[in-house]
Formats: C-alpha cells, sequence, structure tokens
C-alpha cells in the first residue's frame, strides 16, 4: 500500500536534491580535467617553442589595464590565474550533461527529462563561456576580446529569457507535448536571434554597460519570479544563485579598482569572478530542474 507513496517521496526527492554526481568516477573525472586543464597552462608556458605566440596580433591597450593580474605578454597563455579559473564553466556544464543524460535513460523522473532542453542549452551557454573566456584571458587580442563579450552576454541573456518563457507558460493551459517542443524551438530561435543582435549591435567600447544592464535585468526578474513563487519549493536554489552573482560583481569591482590586487599572487580577484558566476550558473541548474516540472505529481495509494 505503501509503494506509491514511498516512490513519490523518492521523486520529489530527486527533483528538489538532484542526484547530478553518481559517484566517485565522475568526481575523479572533474578532478582530473581540473588538474589536466592546470597543467596544460603551465606546459604552455614552459614551452619554449610557443613563446611570442600572441605578438604579431593587436592587444587592446586598455584591456590589461584592467585588470590586476600581472601580463606575460610573451606566453602563449598571458593571464595563467583568470585563465584557469574559467574551468569552473566547463565543470558545471559537464555535470549538466552527465545528469541530462542520465534523466534521459531512467525512466524513473519524467521531470528532469522534461528540463533536458534547456538544461543542455545551457550546459552549451556555459562551454560557449568556456571556450571564449579561456581564448580571451590567454591571448588578451581583439577578437577574443569581442567573443568574451558575447559569450557573456549569451550567459546573462539566457537566465532572463528562461524566467521570462516561465511567466509566459503560467499564462497557458497544460501544454502538449508537439505545442511544448515548439515553444522550445521558437525559445531557441528568439535566444540565438537575440545573442546575434547583441553581438553585432553592440557599441564598441559599450559592451560592459551592456552586460551590466542584462545582470541587472536578470537580477529584476529573478526577484520577481521569487515574489510570485514564493511559496514553491526550490526558490532556495535561485535566491542562492542571486547571492552569488551579487558576490562575484564584488569580485569584479574589487578587481576593476585594483581592489586587494596583488599581480604576482594566485589569489585574483577576476578568477573569483569566473568561479561565483559558475556557482551562480550552478544554484541556477537546480532551480531549473524544479521550476520545468511545470505539472504537479499526483499519487494515488492504493487500498
Amino acid at each position: 500500500m505503501l509503494e506509491p507513496a514511498q516512490k513519490y517521496d523518492a521523486e520529489v526527492k530527486l527533483r528538489l536534491i538532484p542526484d547530478i554526481i553518481p559517484g566517485w568516477k565522475t568526481i575523479i573525472t572533474l578532478v582530473s580535467i581540473t588538474v589536466l586543464f592546470g597543467f596544460s597552462i603551465w606546459w604552455f608556458n614552459k614551452n619554449p617553442a610557443l613563446q611570442g605566440l600572441w605578438n604579431n596580433f593587436i592587444i587592446d591597450k586598455r584591456v590589461p589595464a584592467s585588470f590586476c593580474e600581472q601580463l606575460h605578454i610573451n606566453s602563449p597563455v598571458r593571464q595563467p590565474v583568470n585563465t584557469f579559473s574559467n574551468i569552473i564553466y566547463l565543470v558545471t556544464a559537464i555535470i549538466i550533461l552527465s545528469a541530462s543524460w542520465k534523466s534521459k535513460r531512467s525512466n524513473t523522473n519524467e521531470h528532469l527529462v522534461k528540463s533536458n532542453f534547456f538544461s543542455i542549452l545551457f550546459a552549451f551557454v556555459l562551454l560557449y563561456v568556456f571556450a571564449a573566456s579561456t581564448f580571451y584571458h590567454a591571448s588578451l587580442i581583439g577578437i577574443a576580446h569581442t567573443l568574451d563579450y558575447s559569450a557573456v552576454f549569451s550567459f546573462s541573456l539566457f537566465p532572463v529569457m528562461f524566467l521570462l518563457y516561465q511567466w509566459w507558460l503560467m499564462k497557458k493551459k497544460k501544454l502538449s507535448n508537439t505545442k511544448r517542443r515548439k515553444t522550445e524551438i521558437r525559445f531557441l530561435l528568439v535566444f540565438c536571434g537575440a545573442n546575434l543582435g547583441l553581438a553585432l549591435l553592440t557599441p564598441k567600447g559599450k559592451e560592459q554597460i551592456v552586460a551590466i544592464l542584462l545582470v541587472l535585468f536578470f537580477l529584476a526578474t529573478a526577484i520577481i519570479t521569487l515574489v510570485i513563487e514564493k511559496h514553491k519549493s526550490g526558490t532556495s536554489y535561485l535566491i542562492y544563485s542571486i547571492l552569488a552573482v551579487l558576490t562575484a560583481t564584488v569580485w569584479f569591482e574589487f578587481d576593476k579598482n585594483k581592489i586587494a590586487c596583488n599581480p604576482r599572487s594566485f589569489f585574483q580577484p577576476h578568477s573569483l569572478w569566473n568561479v561565483f558566476i559558475g556557482v551562480s550558473a550552478f544554484w541556477f541548474y537546480l532551480y531549473m530542474c524544479i521550476e520545468k516540472s511545470g505539472e504537479p505529481l499526483i499519487v494515488k495509494l492504493e487500498q
């Protein structure tokens, strides 16, 4: 008689606390990738054949001055610490993809399966942020600067659009699988179009202002969502995501204004910006897993 209730309890627990790191194999894999990435940076910078790799490319003189970390102008990785901190985006993306793959293969949790579209899209956004930011901090060249800001736009825009999409769903009745899939495709097209528009139309030198506006837009939509969903489970994840963004912003300002700055230190404020933005992405993913369930679980106890 209690089996349906026990199954319901297990599904709710999985929905609230997703099993995103299934065992030691995944943990070892993530640690290995992190160590390998750090070792690769060290090896590149110690390889004589790679010295001066970026010297033939134009570097914006204003860019290095905006970071605390010492610039290794002749090295293939000009900012090793800031470059290494981008690993948080790769690790988070791998966790999300691993969880999405696991939930797709398992029939025990239909809710996470339904969220796979947005989870996978978010993971690819994080992979793009990892690639663009790594390229930028390693080279500090013009094209990398442009790509890095386009990645920032993409990362900032995704949660805003997801929350707006959730508001739209609240006004709709239950959608069929076909209609749900069509709305997801529309979301993807609008998201890609908005990213392309921001990347192409943002005036040079105004990228940081646009990025700040997008972050403020995210904070506004997230706070409104918290007010609307104050009685829903899982909103704590959205709160944690907001707090992580605010903490990241503080470290960004520290780096920009050279507060707690030691150019030769392994402790760099901008690297902590990356870490807390990655943590924010992780918490937002957990919020997505719950929010995209959409429909309540109905339990019928056997007599």
